[in-house]
């Protein structure tokens, strides 16, 4: 079993680090534990009545109560950092440390015959950071079952989909637009953040490039945005709900948004072309729309 024993961001930075784990578990049929998960195990059926978010799909007697989980998240995070690679606890448990391995940030290879072998001599291998491990190959072969295992509760697919009824109503293309803010005034010094404004300068320019045909933007965003903003072009707000929103990009016919792994992820479930603002300034039509895969990195 490989455990993942760090949390590695939000939402859509968890599920790309257990999307590569996944495929990987599939390809060399191995048991995938990833408690840093816990906190949105809760949408996915899959997941949500397994205390050790596992892949195959699993169940547990043991509720998945939050602060159970926690305490057994941190146990683990602590752990990793009082021992060494080798030991655990004096158990022969081996840790991958796989910050201090990529120094340089360069993704780790899952596949590589020295990480396969590991999982096979020990019973147990506990992973510090996912986020620098890639399965480069099997995410994408692999792609259709990883679909199926983050396929949202019941619930809030209703959501979505009564979301995405009003939003197709009277409209020839639905785009989805992420007006990324919040955090990212910090996030790179503030590279990726643009003003409400700008995002509505793009969307407008995005408009005129599909000629006569009934565009409607779904917009959703991580601060609350004031709706006046969004006068003279047709809009609907997203629920406000970080999965159901996620979601619900992914049934639009073209996303944009500033570099996210939020919109990657949702045009990699969705195969929506997805149209990624590095500048307000750089031109934007349907040739710069490309479906995200799993192995791009931010």
């Amino acid at each position: 079993m490989v455990i993942i024993g760090k949390r590695a961001g939000q939402l859509g930075n968890r599920l790309f680090v257990f999307a590569h784990f996944v495929a990987n578990a599939i390809e060399f049929d191995y048991e995938l534990s990833n408690p840093s998960f816990y906190g949105y195990a809760h949408y996915f059926p899959n997941l949500r009545d397994d205390f050790f978010c596992r892949y195959p799909q699993n169940r547990t007697i043991l509720k998945p109560y939050k602060f159970l989980l926690e305490f057994y998240c941190k146990l683990l995070t602590k752990s990793i950092l009082l021992c060494n690679k080798s030991s655990f606890f004096g158990l022969n448990i081996p840790i991958m440390d796989s910050s201090k391995i990529s120094t340089l940030g360069k993704s780790l290879d899952l596949s590589n015959n020295d990480f396969q072998e590991l999982i096979k001599l020990h019973k147990i291998l506990l992973v510090t950071d996912g986020w620098f491990f890639k399965d480069l190959n099997n995410v994408a072969k692999h792609s259709e079952e990883i679909r199926r295992f983050f396929t949202p509760a019941e619930k809030y697919k209703r959501n979505v989909s009564s979301l995405i009824f009003r939003a197709r109503k009277e409209c020839d293309v639905l785009v989805g637009v992420h007006i990324r803010q919040g955090d990212y005034k910090r996030w790179l010094n503030g590279q990726y953040y643009f003003s409400t404004d700008s995002y509505v300068t793009l969307m407008k320019r995005f408009s005129k490039s599909l000629g006569d045909k009934r565009i409607r933007f779904l917009i959703c965003s991580n601060v609350t945005q004031d709706e006046s903003v969004f006068a003279g072009l047709d809009y609907i707000m997203g629920n406000n709900h970080q999965l159901e929103d996620l979601y619900a990009f992914a049934q639009c016919d073209y996303l944009m948004g500033a570099p996210s792994t939020y919109t990657m992820w949702a045009s990699f479930y969705g195969s929506v072309p997805l149209f990624t603002v590095n500048s307000i300034d750089e031109p934007i039509s349907l040739d710069n729309f490309h479906i995200a895969d799993l192995n791009q990195t931010l």
